[in-house]
């Protein structure tokens, strides 16, 4: 079965290298050495992880086996929405608990601007874009849900609208949509910009961080941990594990929870200034309702960028054809699509879409199934495991301590996965058949 570690150790090329900065270039971990905290994974969880460490005063190191960045943050599509998970606010409560329920529902509304406070504290440029996410909608039944959503946000105050057609077509570009939710707190980064400011952030509390720097093995030692790596070996009083999408067997059973999805993205050069006018106007990005989503941003240079589909198993071109053609569904008068260049990441899917903590063993803990809303849940649970780490009670905790839960039908979900895949793409196409038979009413 193919595994994410499998993936090529050489950076993958996408849009966030444009106005990405420099890659930190940081040193292997050279030989022995110890600190309070050791943190397994130098991606979005890890390096906020170190930072928050860091701003208690804890000693912390970071080890990441290709460089800083190279995983799921520099692979993602940059939107932070305003949502700490998939699920509804009320299934949020089912799911966390009247406690860690409402914590979870808050986090989530308050992400973007926990971005927007912690990158401007320490002054990181990641090309932050305001307005708003907008999430189109395709069917009468998910109407009737973003409807009553951005009611029940309304009611606590948050701006969020329903839009009938028209007024989503009037910031989308065409009437493709039965109407759209749109919450005015999200934004969109550059990930990539993001993940190196928080790496540099940490280093200037005095984190120290290695790239090229692979766990090898992972022992109990009578002080707590002992990690072992290629050229040297870390003594830790607590470890962390950042692995997410790329959780192997260092710890056994822990992989089993997750099953990683391969998500493409695409980019295009950039459109003629008559076309970017007339299209998503005013946001920072937009998706849509469909089990198999479209999301797509336009960037100030006049560049699209949208989703290229997903899949399991090894790297392979996505169907430039076919997802061109979906844009051009959703943008009818959009013009040429010139292709610039794509790329793929793995989404971490868990059995109740959102984020786990798990207790792995007394001093060995994970955040892990980032379900799509790592850009700004990942540094967030990072944090929660600095506070773990730290020693704050679980009550206090943003979520519970749980024991992790092996997904049924884990040595296959590949081919299931697959299978569901088409068969979420036949529900799709049909419904977007009827929603096309509509007549042009508000919905």
């Amino acid at each position: 079965m193919y595994h994410p570690r499998q993936d090529s150790s050489a950076p993958p090329r996408t849009i966030f290298d444009l106005t990405g900065g420099e890659p930190l270039r940081l040193p292997a971990l050279p030989g022995e050495t110890s600190s309070d905290v050791a943190i397994v994974g130098g991606g979005l969880v890890g390096c906020s992880a170190a930072l928050h460490l860091a701003e208690m005063g804890r000693s912390a190191i970071v080890i990441e086996a290709n460089e800083i960045g190279w995983g799921s943050a520099r692979r993602s599509a940059g939107q932070v929405s305003a949502s700490a998970t998939k699920l509804d606010p009320a299934e949020v409560l089912r799911v966390y608990g009247p406690v860690h329920g409402p914590r979870l529902n808050e986090a989530g509304a308050q992400a973007p601007e926990f971005v927007s406070a912690l990158a401007e504290r320490y002054g990181m440029d990641i090309s932050i874009v305001r307005g708003g996410i907008l999430r189109g909608v395709h069917t009468p039944a998910m109407a009737a849900k973003l409807r009553g959503q951005a009611e029940f946000w309304q009611r606590q105050g948050a701006p969020v609208e329903y839009l009938s057609r028209g007024e989503a077509a009037r910031i989308i570009g065409s009437d493709f949509y039965l109407g759209a939710q749109i919450d005015r707190r999200g934004i969109a980064v550059n990930p990539l910009a993001w993940v190196r400011g928080l790496a540099r952030a940490a280093m200037s509390l005095g984190a120290r961080l290695h790239e090229n720097t692979r766990m090898d093995g992972l022992t109990r030692t009578a002080d707590g941990w002992r990690i072992a790596t290629p050229h040297g070996a870390i003594s830790a009083g607590q470890v962390l594990l950042c692995t997410n999408a790329y959780t192997d067997d260092a710890w056994p059973g822990l992989k089993r929870t997750i099953i990683p999805v391969r998500g493409y993205q695409i980019w295009t050069r950039p459109l003629g200034d008559n076309v970017r006018a007339h299209i998503l106007r005013g946001i920072a990005a937009m998706n849509d309702t469909r089990r198999l989503l479209t999301g797509m941003r336009l960037y100030p240079d006049g560049r699209l960028h949208f989703s290229g589909g997903v899949g399991f198993g090894a790297e392979r071109a996505p169907d430039l054809e076919d997802r061109i053609a979906r844009v051009r569904q959703i943008l009818p008068d959009v013009g040429p699509l010139e292709v610039e260049g794509w790329w793929s990441g793995w989404v971490t899917r868990g059995i109740a879409d959102g984020w786990r903590l798990h207790r792995l063993a007394p001093g060995l803990f994970t955040a892990i199934a980032c379900n799509g809303r790592g850009v700004a849940m990942g540094p967030i649970m990072g944090r929660e495991l600095a506070r773990c780490a730290a020693g704050v009670p679980e009550s206090e905790l943003l979520v519970p301590l749980s024991a992790p839960k092996s997904i049924p039908w884990h040595p296959v979900h590949a081919l299931l996965g697959s299978m569901a895949i088409r068969h979420y793409a036949r529900l799709d196409r049909r419904e977007i058949a009827e929603m096309r038979s509509i007549a042009d009413t508000p919905a």
